[in-house]
């Protein structure tokens, strides 16, 4: 695949997460299934978090502990897909790695805004509980698969028989200060 066929992939993987984003940004949680997965990207992605997550060992708690997951910074190689969701967000966002531990309750992941949350190798399992409403929603990301979770919500991860690396992108609510579009209006990436 050429540069210019690897760029519109991305693009187009971002465009299927900014339409989920349109809709259901800063109201709930939501399960987005990209039509295609960039050719290669979760495999390097998975690659780069794998090389990332070893390194910090001291900063991951190892399963059961129950505190928050360390996330660590992801590199150049999220780049793309965290440029693409920015453009379109109208907003700064980070990417991180962290691991989906093997087990059950999971793993709680710090929020400091929205999150999506990207399995990129394997799958996990969560759990979303949302604000002042009795139990969880759950379910199982597979690879590429994206979930949206509001700030206001707390999420669990767990692997389902082993750690399972994830892209966790964070971003501001709508409404918070720095974002630069008003409310939830999301742009669609220019060609």
């Amino acid at each position: 695949m050429h540069n210019a066929d690897v760029r519109d992939a991305v693009r187009s993987y971002a465009a299927d997460i900014v339409l989920a984003l349109s809709v259901h940004r800063g109201v709930g949680p939501a399960l987005v299934w990209p039509d295609t997965e960039p050719s290669g990207l979760l495999d390097g992605l998975a690659t780069h978090a794998a090389a990332r997550l070893a390194a910090a060992p001291s900063e991951l708690p190892e399963p059961p502990e129950p505190s928050p997951a360390a996330l660590v910074p992801a590199g150049p190689e999220a780049g793309p897909l965290s440029g693409f969701l920015a453009e379109a967000l109208g907003c700064a966002v980070t990417a991180r790695y962290g691991y989906a531990p093997p087990g059950v309750p999971g793993r709680e992941l710090p929020a400091g805004g929205d999150l999506l949350v990207i399995p990129v190798d394997r799958g996990c399992d969560c759990s979303v509980h949302p604000p002042a409403r009795p139990g969880p929603l759950r379910m199982r990301l597979l690879k590429g698969e994206v979930l949206y979770v509001p700030q206001d919500f707390t999420m669990r991860v767990s692997g389902r028989h082993a750690s399972s690396p994830l892209l966790v992108i964070t971003f501001p609510s709508p409404g918070v200060p720095g974002l630069r579009s008003s409310g939830s209006r999301i742009r669609t990436p220019a060609p």
